[in-house]
């Protein structure tokens, strides 16, 4: 007597064919579908908010080179606004990477971006920002330094920093050798 074939399973691949999802599990598929609508709305909020920085970022370096140009100014406070600037800018670019990253990850995976913006999974997202983070701590520092600000105790804040850059790249470290061990 020769059993009725079964159902062929979903593969727990990352090309599942999703017309086909909803055909045979609806009820996973819809929720598939609203978690990567869910998801399209936190990355255009991303973009947005990034973008928002941006023009802020770019308002405070016109307002810096016009004050520079229209009176004497300190050149302490010239440096800050600058160092300020390049930390907003890279505030900017960690914020594209989330979305860029997060849209590679919900929506579609194949989009042409540089390599170093490529994400496969979770993972390669923390480790590209944690990446990121460690440059915008240690230019936050640097313009603390640069000022010279007295209202704060530059060596705690210094050691505050430096824990948590340790700490950052201790998680690249162990990322890296765990993707080397899967290859």
């Amino acid at each position: 007597m020769a059993s009725a074939p079964r159902k062929q399973k979903l593969a727990l691949q990352k090309d599942i064919d999703w017309r086909l999802a909803l055909k045979e599990r609806p009820f996973l598929g819809f929720f598939v579908l609203l978690a990567r609508g869910t998801m399209l709305v936190a990355i255009v909020a991303t973009f947005f908010i990034a973008t928002a920085l941006l023009l802020y970022a770019l308002y405070e370096v016109y307002d810096a080179v016009k004050l520079l140009l229209t009176t004497k100014t300190d050149g302490k406070k010239l440096t800050l606004a600058a160092i300020e600037a390049i930390d907003t800018f890279l505030l900017v670019t960690v914020l594209h990477i989330v979305a860029i990253g997060l849209y590679q990850l919900y929506i579609q995976d194949q989009i042409p971006v540089p390599k170093w913006v490529k994400v496969e999974t979770i993972d390669d997202l923390k480790t590209t920002l944690s990446g990121v983070v460690i440059l915008v701590l240690a230019v936050f520092f640097l313009g603390r330094a640069i000022v010279g600000d007295a209202s704060q105790n530059l060596l705690q804040m210094g050691g505050g920093i430096a824990v948590i850059i340790v700490a950052l790249t201790l998680f690249m470290f162990m990322q890296h050798h765990k993707k080397q061990n899967e290859k």
